[in-house]
């Protein structure tokens, strides 16, 4: 029997490979480490600059998997010639999610192509709730009922919030902790109106209708590292929970780190997602899975978001399947992400998990050069990285107790919103000037809002600036102009489009006493003067007769002066 050959294969007609160009640069990142950011509903602009004149009567497309119809298909966007050197091409996003996309040309009319020589590039497609989320944290143990929460909406949304987190609302356990659950799949009967006939869940769904009909986003926690130690999955599962001999009842406490080291919760014991069984691993995988999509659920009914508490001591390979049913299922919902870790692993799990929103923490920059080179580091990665900057949280302390004065709050909250990258938000009690914190856990008396809130008028007035200027809501556009100051920071702005000069924004952090602050501007505004500007925190009218501009700024002030 002869021996059988196996056929060449063909080469290309032709190269699919060629520089255009001795050297191309490209508006955009490549490789999936280096990923775009966009917004769905928004244009996203990709360019392409050639050092040479490209070629007369070239043809190029933008190859995507953005707005493809399947999973496998991709479209091409024509690119336009903008000048002899320049392709560009504009795309709307129609949903959410990670794709890809490269660009092609062609010499020949379309007959062959010659495909960009580098890894292709991704772009992670954000919800459009994410773009100037404004977040109120409500805490539903102060909050008296469900109907309750309903009817603070409208205050909330009148002090310019657009989106209501709500802590855990599931069955509090034995500690009375809203991160401690007894029951999953339940909110605590606490939380319900003792005269209603409907249940808890009832009740909660009438909430989501009223927030709907406001216009209000919901935000629903998810805890998924840990139950409470006498949760219905302790007593009937378990097998479910890591196991530890050094303690009295064989479970393992969940951990956190202090300044004291390494501290457990008592009341918390962790889920064994890498359990040995495979069936029992399954089931684990497969309830706590459901868990998130129950709750996403209510949120997906306002276009709102879920948190992810405390995902860095998540199990990872968990977290890759969760968030794949989740991005599956409720495509529209937005990720909030408790998420400390190093820039290298944010930059390679936020495109894997599609997180939207990565908390900041500016109250740990208790001094004013150190909130300076954190803003600086969250614009550094705003390329990548979107950060939700809220003044504090329900973990931290009071405006007060973290930086000495209930007055602390003015500068703290116009650095937070309009020296960010676009979403912040407070925690309640910060609009009424409480000087501690709201304890969260355990039930406790209703706290009846006040009539005429501290700070809800100051509030009102910043989130309306961070909607109307685009500026506050991009990165890599927040120049320091302060020189270092220990007290004062300034920074001007700009949202990118020609002929506008821009915004500058100057804090005064001390709450004692009075900075001059005086810069240069030349750089922005030109060498020409008079420079007019209003103050769109108070409305006020300025003129300066030359760029070098000098103010006082009396203790906790801030401004914002628009040219």
């Amino acid at each position: 029997m002869p021996v059988a050959r196996r056929p060449a294969p063909p080469l290309p007609a032709c190269p699919r490979v060629k520089t255009l160009a001795k050297e191309v640069r490209r508006s955009y990142p490549t490789g999936r480490q280096q990923y775009s950011r966009a917004f769905v509903g928004s244009p996203f602009e990709v360019s392409i600059h050639a050092s040479d004149k490209l070629p007369q009567g070239i043809r190029a497309v933008l190859v995507t998997s953005l707005n493809a119809r399947g999973a496998n298909d991709c479209v091409e966007v024509p690119m336009e010639l903008v000048n002899d050197k320049t392709l560009f091409c504009r795309i709307t996003p129609d949903r959410p999610g990670l794709f890809w996309f490269h660009a092609q040309a062609s010499m020949d009319g379309g007959m062959t192509w010659i495909h960009d020589p580098i890894p292709d590039a991704w772009v992670l497609v954000d919800p459009p709730q994410v773009d100037h989320m404004r977040l109120y944290t409500l805490i539903p143990s102060v909050s008296g009922s469900i109907a309750d929460w309903a009817a603070d909406l409208k205050r909330i949304r009148d002090m310019g919030f657009n989106t209501v987190h709500l802590l855990p609302l599931t069955v509090l356990d034995t500690s009375q902790s809203p991160y401690s659950a007894r029951e999953l799949f339940d909110i605590d009967p606490m939380y319900g109106a003792a005269d209603s006939y409907q249940s808890g869940l009832a009740q909660l769904e009438n909430f989501v209708e009223v927030a709907k009909a406001l216009g209000m986003r919901l935000c629903f926690d998810l805890v998924l590292n840990h139950v409470g130690v006498d949760s219905n999955i302790v007593k009937r599962a378990p097998e479910w929970i890591v196991p530890d001999q050094s303690s009295p009842d064989g479970l393992r406490r969940a951990r956190y780190w202090c300044d004291k080291g390494w501290l457990s919760w008592d009341d918390l014991v962790l889920i064994d997602y890498e359990h040995p069984s495979r069936q029992i691993r399954a089931d684990i995988w497969r309830y706590m899975t459901e868990y998130a999509l129950f709750w996403a659920n209510y949120a997906s009914q306002t276009d709102g978001f879920i948190r992810f508490d405390n995902l860095h001591s998540s199990d990872k390979r968990f977290v890759d399947s969760v968030t794949e049913s989740l991005r599956a299922t409720y495509p529209n919902v937005g990720v909030i992400a408790e998420y400390f870790t190093d820039s290298s692993t944010l930059l390679s799990t936020i495109p894997q998990w599609n997180l939207n929103l990565i908390l900041a923490t500016p109250w740990d920059s208790k001094f004013v050069p150190q909130l300076r080179e954190y803003i600086k580091y969250i614009h550094s990665v705003s390329e990548h990285v979107r950060f939700f900057m809220p003044v504090t949280s329900h973990d931290s302390g009071s405006p007060a107790q973290e930086f000495g004065s209930v007055q602390s709050t003015v500068p703290r909250y116009v650095a937070a919103a309009l020296l960010g990258t676009g979403a912040t938000g407070i925690t309640q009690g910060v609009e009424w000037g409480i000087e501690r914190k709201i304890e969260f856990i355990g039930k406790q008396p209703r706290v009846v809002p006040a009539e005429c809130p501290q700070f809800a008028g100051f509030l009102r007035r910043v989130n309306d600036i961070l909607v109307a200027e685009p500026a506050f809501r991009r990165g890599e556009n927040c120049q320091f102009v302060d020189n270092n100051h220990h007290a004062l920071m300034a920074a001007f702005r700009k949202d990118g489009r020609p002929g506008l000069p821009g915004l500058l924004v100057i804090c005064n952090f001390d709450i004692g006493g009075e900075h001059a602050f005086e810069a240069d501007l030349s750089p922005f505004l030109g060498e020409t003067g008079p420079f007019n500007c209003v103050d769109l925190i108070t409305g006020q009218e300025r003129s300066f007769a030359s760029s070098r501009i000098s103010l006082t700024m009396a203790p906790c002030a801030a401004c914002v002066l628009k040219f």
